[in-house]
């Protein structure tokens, strides 16, 4: 009997010990699974960009794959609604924008809260755009293209990638600023958009000011002004609209990294901290300059207060201009 409790207690001890082996070269298979950085919107927008520039970053820094999934739709809503119904084990992650959280304001019906579904994890960086026209508009800035706009006997067209974008809701804030009538002509997708202005058949539109700036100097387009405040350090020639004639606009997109809600607080440090590393390397900055982002990280705190902030900020310019619900 002695013998028999001996090699029992000898199979206990070797049972537990194979297990406590095991248990973490289980967990490091676990982590080697890839990670699903799910973009919103369509490939080419500067979110997924965002999201492949980092993926190798990542990869090499956690030795597990970083997979970009585009999941584009209702204004990014599908593709949220994937990582709000995902499981919080850091396995999945939302690159996404700020018009993200206008969705509320411009669906009727949405799955999840956007200021509650998701766990923030860090900003990425911002981009300035610039309000452009065809260069049959005779305007130079903001003061003269007012100025023709009112001389027309119907509203101004202008063209955005699609309801609720960026694009679409700072035009409704210049008009909004500026009493002018335009009527918004949605896309699907910045490309149509602009090269229907660049083709005149819409008059003007907002777009990103790296990609302004090109065009016109290939007189393709003029600008009339940037959408952010302060002069941007990349394109100091460009007047802010704030300064000719559309006084309080200051706007700009933004770009970030979320998790869905109940991720881990160790996880969510974990990510925070290496975006914020990748961000404070000189070759991602450069990569993000080239694509009109400019670096700048936050705290996953930081993160949830802007995105409070920016909430409210365009849902009352929505409220204001009474744009209709789908």
């Amino acid at each position: 009997m002695m013998h028999s409790q001996s090699a029992l207690s000898r199979r206990t001890l070797l049972a537990g010990a194979a297990a406590g082996v095991l248990a973490p070269l289980a967990a490091r298979a676990q982590d080697s699974s890839p990670v699903k950085m799910i973009v919103p919107f369509t490939p080419g927008t500067t979110p997924d960009l965002c999201s492949r520039l980092l993926a190798p970053v990542w990869q090499k820094r956690f030795n597990r794959p970083f997979v970009t999934e585009n999941r584009p739709g209702a204004s990014g809503m599908l593709g949220m609604d994937a990582v709000a119904k995902s499981a919080p084990d850091g396995g999945t992650l939302l690159f996404g924008t700020s018009t993200m959280l206008t969705i509320p304001f411009v669906y009727a019906k949405v799955p999840f809260d956007v200021l509650t579904a998701f766990a923030p994890i860090g900003l990425m960086g911002t981009t300035n755009f610039a309000l452009v026209v065809h260069p049959s508009v005779p305007a130079n800035d903001a003061r003269e293209f007012a100025a023709w706009v009112k001389a027309q006997p119907e509203p101004v067209q202008f063209a955005s990638p699609g309801k609720g974008t960026f694009h679409h809701l700072a035009m409704e804030w210049i008009a909004n600023l500026t009493g002018l009538r335009l009527a918004h002509v949605p896309y699907k997708g910045s490309a149509p958009a602009l090269q229907d202005v660049i083709g005149g058949h819409v008059k003007a539109t907002i777009v990103p000011l790296h990609v302004a700036v090109p065009l016109a100097a290939d007189h393709r387009l003029r600008i009339l002004g940037a959408t952010r405040k302060e002069r941007d350090p990349e394109y100091p020639n460009v007047v802010p609209l704030n300064d000719s004639g559309v006084r309080g606009l200051d706007a700009d997109a933004w770009y970030a990294v979320w998790g869905p809600k109940g991720l881990g607080g160790d996880q969510v440090a974990k990510y925070s901290e290496a975006l914020r590393a990748a961000l404070a390397d000189a070759e991602v900055q450069s990569a993000l300059r080239r694509q009109g982002v400019q670096a700048q990280a936050s705290t996953p705190d930081a993160l949830a207060r802007l995105s409070h902030e920016e909430h409210a900020k365009w849902g009352a310019l929505i409220k204001t201009i009474k744009l209709p619900q789908e």
